[in-house]
């Protein structure tokens, strides 16, 4: 079990260190973001070209190696671009990693290698290098030539800001590096030329000049140090004649050296509109204070009337202590009153006990007598009640039987009912009847008398005629 455990403390050691390095590593070659928790096989596959490991050098230390880094580089050429950034490094004096590491062995070593690069580097990631290895800037170890620091604010060297050199077509970051170490070596070489020399240089390395960042990046005192031994060979010179080239190279650096004056004038100006502000606010304050001095004799005074009040307020509240202190006297009296009046109640209190509890033991006795009472009436209750169900009883035969008995009698009178019917239904029949034989008979009756009224009137013509 503690060998599990350590290998496993080893591995979690190992992948903080492997997310260290690739961290780093995406903050100087964002292009190829590989993930913090990428594998070793991942690491490997990055690396083993080697194109990586000399990009990484070249962008720390710019020019170390010649030839461009980028794509991915064929079979033929990754030995060689491992081998030269493992000369680099031992030329640095850091630990190196074996080629079978790297290929297909154990990646720790890879990973500590290119974190004590780092930490060289990096004096704030300094952890990373081991005791014997010493610490050295790189510009100075590796002959790469630093540009003189400006002495003047940012704002009067006339530094462009990065939508300029956007628009100058500054656009790569390593193009800008190699350009401003450049510029710095052309301009140092102007700065330390003797007198005399001046007339000397070539238009093109004018032209060259004006076009970089030189005269930008250029202190102040090195640009008056240029006008001032251009002027001494003119001085020194028979006919006082400056050749055209130089005349431009002089107004350049004198127009440079007037838009730093004149930056600087503008932050004075600002400096001393702030000055003005900030002396208006102090005689503010002064004016303030001197009111504040000038109150203060009104304040004694009323402080010495406060004073006069306390002592009033102090008099009163004696003669309030001392009405207290009388009440107290009083409230002890009533206090005793009311403790004698305590006790009577007390003694009130127990024979009102006393008479409660032989009111209680009478309410139990009469309770007791009740009871009893209620028992008896219970059963005479209860007796009455079983003679009661059982007239219910009675009553309920008997109505069964009167109930059978309408029953019967609704059945006669249902048959009756319906003979009834039956001989109307016979009458109404006969009716009809009765009623088609006279219709029949009142026809036969018209008939006649129609055939009677008829041959009379035969007879009537036949008689009068």
């Amino acid at each position: 079990m503690g060998s599990v455990d350590g290998r496993g403390v080893e591995g979690i050691h190992e992948a903080n260190r492997r997310a260290q390095l690739i961290g780093w590593m995406n903050a100087l070659l964002p292009e190829f973001s590989l993930p913090p928790d990428s594998s070793s096989e991942e690491l490997r596959e990055l690396l083993s070209d080697g194109v990586v490991l000399c990009r990484l050098v070249n962008t720390l230390i710019p020019g170390v190696l010649e030839g461009s880094w980028e794509g991915y580089a064929p079979s033929d050429q990754r030995l060689g671009n491992v081998k030269k950034f493992l000369s680099v490094v031992s030329d640095m004096g850091l630990p190196g990693f074996s080629l079978k590491d790297l290929d297909e062995g154990l990646m720790s070593s890879v990973v500590e290698c290119l974190l004590v690069l780092r930490g060289s580097v990096d004096p704030r990631l300094g952890d990373d290098i081991p005791p014997d290895v010493t610490r050295t800037p790189l510009r100075k170890q590796w002959g790469v030539q630093e540009m003189d620091k400006p002495q003047v604010p940012a704002a009067a060297l006339g530094k462009r800001s990065p939508a300029e050199d956007m628009r100058n077509g500054v656009a790569d970051s390593k193009t800008h590096q190699k350009t401003s170490v450049f510029s710095g070596q052309k301009v140092r070489e102007v700065f330390q030329l003797k007198r005399g020399s001046y007339s000397d240089l070539t238009a093109a390395k004018i032209s060259e000049m004006m076009h970089s960042n030189s005269l930008d990046n250029a202190p102040t005192q090195s640009l008056i140090s240029v006008v001032n031994g251009i002027l001494d060979e003119s001085i020194e010179r028979k006919k006082g004649e400056i050749p055209h080239r130089v005349v431009y190279l002089l107004r350049k650096v004198v127009q440079e050296i007037e838009h730093r004056l004149c930056i600087q004038a503008e932050h004075i100006r600002s400096q001393n509109v702030t000055i003005k502000t900030r002396e208006q606010k102090y005689c503010s304050k002064i004016k303030a204070l001197e009111m504040l001095v000038n109150g203060t004799n009104e304040e004694n005074q009323m402080a010495i009337n406060r004073l006069q009040i306390v002592k009033n307020e102090k008099s009163q509240i004696e003669e309030k202590k001392e009405l207290c202190e009388k009440d107290v006297q009083r409230l002890m009296k009533e206090k005793e009153y009311s403790k004698s009046i305590i006790m009577n109640l007390t003694k009130d209190m127990e024979a009102m006990n006393r008479l409660h509890e032989q009111q209680l033991e009478q309410i139990g006795r009469k309770a007791k007598e009740m009871e009893e009472q209620l028992t008896t009436r219970v059963k005479e209750v209860e007796y009455l009640l079983l003679q009661s169900n059982k007239k219910v009883e009675e009553l309920e035969i008997a109505s069964r039987l009167k109930s059978q008995l309408w029953d019967q009698k609704e059945n006669i009178f249902q048959s009756y009912m319906d003979n009834q019917q039956l001989v109307i239904k016979d009458i109404r029949i006969l009716s009809q009847s009765y009623e088609n034989d006279m219709y029949a008979l009142q026809m036969q009756w018209r008939n006649e008398i129609s055939n009677l009224a008829k041959n009379l009137c035969r007879i009537w013509v036949k008689m009068f005629g």
